[in-house]
């Protein structure tokens, strides 16, 4: 009975180490927003599920997660309110919420997080801007059927998506260490599978989950 009693326990714990583990963030919500309804979601390009739906109120949050999965980029949305807010969930993080706009929001306490700013406000962003200058270019040009108006703003946007991977490239060899260089590396594999970029890897990235599912796909392309 006691060795049946035993073996019951060490299943139980294996069971809950394999679902996940508590993650505990800090979500500072202003008195305007408590009560309301927030979800957190996966991003991938073109692609979004809903993960975590809370309602805000208390300070610390704890969310049921995988392990592997975390930090990765996840998007946040505030029922009735303006905006999402982009950033990369990690424990421990501090997310101080605004009351007009989500997507000012201000997140600390994460080295994570923080390299995703400098890619998104230095790469990102401008190269997203530049490329609405060009389709809107290009659209203008198709409206009045100006045929060589649409080949010069077409070749803007394709040389812009050929700096964007370069200066992307870049990013990850300067950020080996960094899991938004292994969610950078995933997004755009395709493009960068023949760069060698994944042994350049920091080993310290070798826990997630994207990091094993990259080592099967490198050895698939090699």
């Amino acid at each position: 009975m006691t060795q049946f009693l035993l073996q019951c326990i060490a299943l139980l714990t294996l069971s809950i180490a394999s679902f996940g583990q508590l993650v505990r963030i800090k979500i500072v919500n202003p008195e305007g927003l408590k009560g309301r309804k927030a979800i957190l979601l996966t991003r991938e390009k073109g692609f979004a599920a809903t993960v975590h739906s809370l309602k805000l109120g208390q300070d610390s949050v704890n969310l049921q997660m995988e392990k592997d999965l975390v930090p990765n980029l996840y998007q946040m949305q505030v029922s009735q309110l303006k905006g999402s807010l982009f950033f990369f969930l990690e424990p421990g993080i501090r997310i101080q919420l605004d009351t007009t706009d989500l997507s000012k929001s201000a997140v600390s306490n994460s080295k994570s997080n923080a390299e995703w700013q400098i890619f998104w406000q230095n790469i990102q962003k401008p190269s997203d801007d530049r490329l609405k200058v060009y389709t809107a270019g290009e659209a203008l040009a198709r409206k009045k059927a100006q045929a060589d108006s649409i080949d010069y703003w077409h070749g803007l946007q394709a040389l812009e998506r050929l700096d964007l991977q370069t200066k992307t490239s870049a990013f990850i060899l300067e950020h080996r260490d960094s899991f938004v260089s292994l969610y950078l590396l995933k997004i755009n594999w395709y493009a960068f599978k023949s760069q060698g970029l994944f042994e350049k890897l920091d080993p310290i990235l070798a826990r997630h989950r994207t990091y094993k599912f990259l080592k099967e796909k490198n050895k698939g392309s090699s």
